[in-house]
């Protein structure tokens, strides 16, 4: 699987794109911003865009969908839960001086036991709330991308819109701890971390 990562906008989110190596067919977890960086690596790779992915509705991981649906022609997917997120984009970065596009259109909800399929790859989607409603995680053998759940030494935060710390600490417990740990996690911020590190040293987890 071709596997790229970069941190965009001000709040440094980690944009995933993974792509089969066969078809080059691919995807974009969390646009938050940065469009042309993100193109740019589309087009260095040969990708074609097939969907474009949010682990959330929190601005910092969708606040650029829309021009990237734009450019690519690619739907765009999200867990029900955070459409009211997704909805009230513009009126959520208003008072905190930020720049993204406007609300997207959703082309399709998904949620756990769901997949996603580029090329000859395919990924499996668990439901994990707590830091957001909607949040997932997106899955593959010996590897996670879990957005903000779990971070290197920490977890998500609990005090936004719809985010609940024991619904959290349960979607860690019973969905990603479960994972095997030599379990690579690419988390929504910051470097990765795999579950047996988080499971010996994360203050939160211990």
């Amino acid at each position: 699987m071709i596997f790229i990562s970069t941190i965009v906008g001000p709040l440094q989110v980690n944009c995933y794109i993974l792509a089969c190596e066969k078809t080059r067919e691919g995807i974009v977890i969390d646009p938050g911003d940065d469009t042309d960086t993100i193109l740019q690596l589309i087009e260095d790779h040969n990708i074609k865009v097939v969907e474009i992915i949010a682990t959330h509705g929190h601005f910092d991981h969708i606040g650029r969908v829309a021009s990237l649906k734009e450019k690519t022609g690619a739907p765009f997917a999200i867990h029900k839960a955070d459409v009211f997120m997704v909805e009230a984009l513009t009126d959520i970065v208003a008072p905190l001086d930020l720049q993204t596009d406007p609300p997207p259109k959703i082309d399709r909800f998904i949620d756990e036991g769901d997949t996603i399929v580029f090329g000859h790859k395919t990924l499996n989607i668990l439901h994990v709330p707590g830091h957001a409603p909607g949040n997932i995680a997106l899955t593959w053998p010996g590897h996670a991308i879990i957005g903000d759940t779990v971070f290197a030494g920490s977890i998500g935060r609990t005090d936004l819109a719809g985010a609940d710390l024991q619904t959290l600490m349960d979607s860690i417990h019973t969905k990603i701890l479960t994972l095997p740990d030599d379990t690579v996690l690419h988390p929504g911020h910051g470097p990765d971390t795999t579950i047996d590190r988080e499971k010996r040293i994360n203050p939160f987890l211990i």
